[in-house]
């Protein structure tokens, strides 16, 4: 269960069971993309978002923004 503390900024975070730390916004981000239907995966150590065709361009913008987190959130494995 990840616990959830700030960083310098004030950007509340999740420290995950591995000691990765991850902004909350990336992980609401990754859950919101997903409930509308998304795929999150790793290719390549590159980011891919599945049915991209469908992205706004708000949420392409949130997906740079938080780009290295959620390429941590979509190759995460539980220990």
């Amino acid at each position: 269960m990840p616990t959830t503390r700030r960083i310098e900024s004030g950007d509340p975070v999740a420290e995950m069971t591995n000691g990765l730390i991850i902004a909350d916004a990336a992980i609401i981000l990754a859950i919101r993309l997903e409930s509308l239907g998304h795929v999150l995966t790793v290719e390549d150590g590159l980011l891919k978002v599945s049915h991209g065709a469908t992205l706004t361009a708000e949420d392409r913008a949130s997906i740079q923004r938080y780009r290295w987190q959620l390429l941590a959130i979509a190759g995460w494995s539980e220990p």
